[in-house]
């Protein structure tokens, strides 16, 4: 720890005219102190006068409604929001005229940005028409990669995972993750995963702005691209600063350690002139590195006399769950505010239900709230679903295994667009939901008319959600067909048809990713900045209890997962894992009352 960091609590006032860095644990009540801060600086800026604001940024939309009803009425000259919607309204939206040259960006048909999105029409004419196209030879032709299923699932999900970096000279550039580009190909049980050819895939990598100028062209903007925008134009229009820095003297970032490079380099530039930047976060929760996020830039970043501060205490938890995240932590020891004892953490040995069952039990009925570590886990724990759930690729299968013509091609896109659709509905994403039915009308112009159409589409879905949640996935093809979008093909007998019949409308949904889930069951991603009475850590292998026999938080992403996940639990605590190796039990038996199932 920093010794030139002080030492302050959540109820300390600090400086409002020095940039500042919050390094605070779980459970410090670093929201309760960034509300309070916010409402200091309201009271006695002399900068704000009438029309200037500050601006507090956070990483999620439930984090965002949090800070606003802690807000309460005085949001007037506060704006909350996420970094990509503030990026988005602030600077890529009304600016983005400045871009249309260089980029292709057909500003008028922009609106909003979203989801990250591979249309293979775009990648086959992207391929097509690439400046390289000549240098493509068998098995990796022109014609190979956009007509082989083998080769377009791998450059699909290539392409899915297209991120921007910094180069050494501050310039941002498209990079491919050449990992993503696989398939998995089944032999009996095993599983093996085959890429796509590294000379391939650099021939297509030159010309990644061409491929992306499709979407661009269209006035399809999806969230990197918000980010990638705004850095070109704050480098590039230095009047926008100028305007930004006018209009928010003050800016407050919220989970920093979440940021990724690119982010931390935008907010420099707004704070190198008068806007006071303020930073709150902690290294040990930083587990968004599929973002792009990095621990090191909370721990690294400065501006001119920023001054340090830190929070050790916990105001969440009792002093038994504060004792589990010391001994996990080596070097961040929390003070126990709350001063409770509280239960023994207890590991439950056996099944995922059985586990909840005895953990609902222990409370005395109350509500226990499951994290785990992947979607389709949570999903299964939410749909209360038995056995084994390892395949996650179901939805990817269908999409493949209903393709040999174009007609089958929108006939799984219109059943995979109502589930999910039905889906995020049922999770309360009306939005999400009727945007996805929206997508499928492509041959309707009239936007009003498409609309319509969603909503009555996703009333129906709704309204007979009952009939077909437990049936196959071919009764909701039919269910679709014969009361949503009668337009869809038949379904004959065929390789498709069995898949249909085989598999059930459950198995699937449990593959739909619910993006802002506030449910009882969630991933440990999505339970971020949030906290519960009590909580089950769902596991899957004994080797995920390593964290407690040798943790290593500042280098082992996983280990930080889970810490996030522990220090969510306000009273009790409960690890559930199928089994347990019996040469680590000894270490466990000191941490946790054991139970076995």
């Amino acid at each position: 720890m920093d010794s030139r960091m002080i030492e302050i609590n959540s109820d300390t006032l600090i400086p409002i005219e020095n940039h500042f860095c919050v390094a605070a644990g779980p459970g410090a009540g670093k929201t309760y102190w960034l509300v309070k801060h916010l409402k200091n600086v309201l009271h006695h800026s002399q900068r704000l006068k009438k029309t200037r604001k500050i601006a507090c940024i956070t990483y999620t939309n439930v984090a965002v409604e949090t800070i606003l009803n802690r807000l309460g009425t005085n949001v007037n000259q506060i704006e909350v929001s996420t970094l990509h919607s503030f990026l988005y309204k602030h600077i890529v939206k009304p600016y983005a005229s400045y871009l249309q040259s260089e980029y292709g960006l057909n500003v008028k048909e922009m609106s909003g940005h979203e989801d990250k999105v591979v249309h293979f029409k775009k990648v086959k004419h992207w391929i097509e028409n690439h400046p390289d196209a000549h240098q493509l030879k068998h098995p990796y032709s022109v014609n190979q990669l956009i007509k082989l299923e083998d080769n377009i699932v791998p450059l699909t999900r290539w392409l899915q995972h297209l991120t921007y970096q910094l180069d050494e000279h501050g310039s941002l550039m498209i990079m491919g993750d050449n990992k993503q580009a696989y398939r998995i190909e089944s032999s009996g049980d095993k599983e093996e995963r085959k890429y796509l050819n590294k000379k391939c895939l650099d021939i297509l990598g030159s010309d990644f702005l061409g491929y992306k100028k499709l979407y661009w062209s269209k006035g399809i903007v999806d969230h990197s691209d918000v980010l990638f925008f705004s850095y070109q134009l704050l480098k590039k229009h230095s009047f926008i600063l100028n305007v930004l820095q006018a209009i928010f003297p003050y800016l407050f970032i919220d989970e920093f350690q979440d940021t990724s490079p690119i982010q931390v380099e935008i907010l420099k530039l707004i704070g190198a002139k008068e806007t006071i930047i303020g930073i709150i976060g902690d290294t040990a929760q930083s587990i968004f590195g599929f973002q792009g996020a990095d621990p090191s830039q909370f721990s690294s970043f400065s501006l001119p006399e920023m001054l340090n501060y830190v929070i050790k205490d916990n105001r969440r938890s009792t002093n038994s769950i504060i004792n589990l995240l010391n001994i996990i932590r080596k070097d961040f020891k929390q003070n126990k505010n709350r001063n409770i004892h509280g239960d023994k953490p207890i590991l439950l040995i056996g099944g995922r239900n059985d586990a909840i069952s005895k953990a609902r039990e222990l409370c005395g009925g109350q509500e226990v709230y499951s994290l785990s570590r992947d979607n389709i886990t949570s999903n299964a724990m939410r749909k209360d679903v038995h056995g084994e759930i390892s395949n996650d690729t179901l939805i990817e299968e269908l999409m493949k295994v209903d393709k040999s013509s174009s007609s089958n091609k929108y006939r799984s896109k219109v059943v995979v667009a109502c589930l999910k659709s039905a889906e995020y509905a049922r999770e309360g994403d009306i939005k999400k939901a009727v945007k996805i039915l929206e997508d499928i009308k492509k041959d309707i112009s009239d936007k009003e008319e498409k609309r319509k159409l969603a909503l009555k589409s996703l009333f129906l879905l709704l309204k007979k959600y009952d009939d077909y949640k437990k049936k196959s996935l071919y009764d909701f093809y039919s269910f679709i067909k014969n009361e949503v979008s009668p337009e869809i093909s038949k379904l004959v007998n065929s390789t498709a048809k069995t898949y249909y019949e085989g598999h059930t409308y459950e198995q699937l949904a449990l593959c739909v990713n619910i993006t802002e889930d506030i449910s009882m069951h969630r991933t440990i991603h999505k339970s971020k900045g949030d906290e519960f009475d009590n909580v089950l850590i769902v596991l899957k292998t004994s080797a995920d209890l390593n964290v407690f026999i040798n943790p290593d938080l500042k280098n082992n992403e996983e280990h930080r997962i889970y810490y996030v996940a522990l220090s969510r639990a306000r009273e009790r605590i409960f690890i559930n894992v199928p089994f347990v190796d019996g040469n680590i039990f000894p270490k466990l038996n000191s941490l946790f009352d054991v139970i076995n199932l």
